[in-house]
């Protein structure tokens, strides 16, 4: 894992390489080439050793193509044995020199060989080309205008930021897609490759990954289960491939312990708040499947007195508000983890968007196979009438302000919306493109910040392929989703723990409400603004002008 930048030099602050280092303790490096407009472009990387721990040349070279990469490609040995046939020869045993031979042997059309989670920039005859991964769990920023062009893999490298909120945004609390806090810096969109020519400095982006159409093809119990297993086997076995040690982020859940009960890892590490220790055990569901399974399940165990400690680092890693409780109690995990020697951490994101695991979503089903008769009924206009569709219904519950915040999200999640599908598979597409974004944001900024990489089975794009093939109840049946997922666990490590039986599972949150407004609620406004107050500081105190000349 690294942290990258590059593009005209006037753009970024003085030194990325120190305000990136954590996302690379290990090698720091940069080279600059001409453009074809004859000004000078600099492509920089901070490294993180996990493939190969020894030293590359960084950022890496091929001839007149030089690559800055982050994240890992894990089917990398695949790929370079498909190259070498070709004639390709190889100088270090990494992924990243296969993906700069495998973009000048395939052009973009590269990524769709990729299996990982990447953020890359590759100088080639003079041009730029920077992509991101499917799902967007690697961040890639840009800022394009009348100065020129520049990206970085984090807002604080950039030289010039100007504030400006996004509607869109605030309603839902987080940023997502291309939207970030300041007007003239865009996020590269999950799944999305940008073009610069370095003569006209035009840019051209480009979608090269969509979340797939559902096309029916499991809907016998058995079969699904049994290729499941299958898929995530193999997904959990590429992420535990390292030359460093692996760890997982464990909670009493059925995501994390699927991991778990597949890898069978030594240590894992999970949160718990003594706060929560009445209503949120996470710690007894952990600490009996440890027993039974034969592994050591470290318990993190964060305080007030550290949150207030940690809290202007949370916000210098973090950047901009995520909407989410987790910031605090991932960091504390990822440090954790670090400091006892680990580079490598595993965790369970995606499985609840993909399979319909969220509260919010089996409300929502449970709700619409309770009134779908009314709705065929002789009252049928008036059910529509007052139920709504089942757009509404959701921007209903996806709204932070109340009744008043819908119509604002119901323009936004329109076009995204698709009557072909069922309100499941609508679910899952919009949890999985737009909701689950700030996660991945957190899981890479949290735990980059402890310089410790975080890998992610269920986002396997293989995975995220086959939830698309399930019939409906094949993920939310007798009103639970993640139903799959359940037997899955049960078959793998029996009915009797309560990883096994647990229906109702909350999600990482932390105390601060309770901390900081003496507040029990989990309402994230209040959060949110006292943290992106704290992140706007942090970005001043690491840059040379803020809001000031912005491009």
């Amino acid at each position: 894992m690294c942290g990258i930048f590059g593009g005209a030099p006037e753009l970024l602050c003085a030194d990325p390489e120190r305000l990136l280092f954590h996302r690379g303790p290990n090698q720091q490096g940069r080279v600059v080439v001409p453009g074809r407009d004859g000004r000078p472009y600099v492509i920089g990387q901070t490294r993180l050793s996990v493939v190969y721990k020894g030293d590359v040349p960084t950022p890496m070279r091929r001839g007149d193509a030089v690559i800055a990469f982050n994240g890992e490609v894990y089917n990398w040995l695949e790929l370079r044995s498909e190259l070498e046939a070709k004639g390709y020869a190889f100088e270090t045993a990494t992924d990243t020199e296969v993906v700069l031979c495998a973009y000048l042997e395939w052009g973009p059309a590269c990524l769709d060989r990729f299996n990982g989670m990447f953020a890359i920039a590759i100088w080639h005859e003079r041009g730029l080309f920077l992509a991101r991964d499917r799902l967007g769990k690697k961040p890639l920023f840009y800022t394009h205008g009348p100065r020129g062009f520049a990206f970085a893999s984090e807002l604080k490298a950039m030289r010039y930021l100007d504030f400006g909120e996004v509607p869109i945004c605030q309603a839902l609390e987080f940023y997502f897609d291309e939207h970030t806090p300041f007007r003239n810096v865009k996020s590269l969109r999950p799944g999305e490759y940008l073009l610069l020519d370095s003569a006209s400095g035009d840019v051209t982006l480009r979608q090269w990954w969509s979340f797939p159409r559902p096309e029916l093809e499991f809907a016998d119990e058995r079969a699904a289960v049994q290729k499941f297993l299958d898929l995530f086997t193999d997904a959990c076995r590429i992420r535990k491939l390292a030359d460093v040690p692996v760890t997982l982020f464990l909670s009493g859940g059925v995501d994390s312990s699927l991991i778990q009960a597949i890898l069978k890892l030594d240590t894992t590490y999970t949160v718990q708040f003594e706060e929560f220790e009445s209503t949120i055990n996470e710690k007894a569901y952990v600490r009996e499947f440890a027993r039974a399974q034969g592994f050591e399940a470290r318990i993190v165990t964060p305080t007030r007195a550290q949150f207030l400690e940690t809290f202007s680092d949370l916000a210098k890693f973090i950047e901009f508000p995520v909407g989410s409780f987790s910031v605090f109690p991932l960091f504390c995990l990822a440090r954790a983890a670090r400091r006892d020697g680990f580079v490598v951490a595993l965790s369970g994101e995606g499985a609840d968007e993909l399979f319909n695991g969220y509260y919010r979503n089996e409300l929502l089903l449970r709700e619409d196979a309770q009134i779908t008769e009314d709705f065929r009924g002789p009252y049928g206009t008036l059910c529509r009438r007052y139920f709504g569709s089942r757009l509404e219904r959701f921007c209903r519950m996806a709204s932070r302000q109340g009744g008043g915040g819908v119509a604002p999200l119901l323009e936004w999640f329109a076009p995204r919306w698709d009557d072909q599908r069922t309100f499941g598979q609508n679910l899952s597409s919009l949890e999985s493109t737009v909701f689950m974004q700030p996660l991945l944001v957190m899981a890479d900024r949290l735990s980059m910040g402890n310089s410790l990489e975080v890998r992610n089975p269920f986002l396997d794009h293989r995975i995220v392929e086959f939830s698309t093939r399930l019939a409906d109840d094949l993920k939310y049946r007798e009103g639970h989703g993640k139903w799959l997922l359940r037997q899955a666990l049960k078959e793998l490590v029996g009915a009797d723990l309560g990883i096994a039986k647990r229906s109702v599972k909350h999600g990482l949150p932390s105390p601060v409400n309770q901390w900081l407004f003496n507040s029990s609620t989990f309402d994230r406004k209040d959060w949110n603004h006292v943290l992106l107050g704290e992140c706007l500081k942090q970005l001043a105190l690491g840059h040379d002008t803020l809001g000031k000349e912005a491009t």
